[in-house]
């Protein structure tokens, strides 16, 4: 049985690739929302977790939310852009799983 070499070493060389993280200003107002202490718990799971991979850690969401994906921490939705080329994930929601797609970014 052969493997393919360019997909080990493609999860090899993502295991050390860390992503920066970038906020909006939508996703810094949700946050503010939240009580003090739930804020640090997703900002640090935000760091230390979905930073190093948020290509399997996140759910590619559908519909109108194609591109986007979506990481869940308890009751709350994290929705986020990726920016392969430039290494960044782009934080666009944080909210209740009930009411984080019904109010979309520019919904305006």
């Amino acid at each position: 049985m052969t493997e393919t070499p360019g997909i080990t070493r493609q999860k090899t060389w993502r295991r050390f690739l860390t992503y920066s993280i970038k906020w909006h200003e939508e996703a810094i107002e949700d946050l503010q929302k939240i009580d003090r202490q739930k804020q640090k718990k997703i900002v640090r799971r935000i760091k230390d977790y979905l930073s190093k991979d948020p290509l399997s850690l996140g759910k590619p969401l559908k519909g109108t939310f194609k591109g986007l994906y979506r990481y869940r921490y308890g009751s709350c939705r994290i929705v986020y852009a990726i920016d392969r080329d430039a290494v960044v994930i782009l934080i666009l929601r944080i909210a209740d799983r009930k009411g984080v797609y019904k109010d979309p970014i520019n919904e305006n």
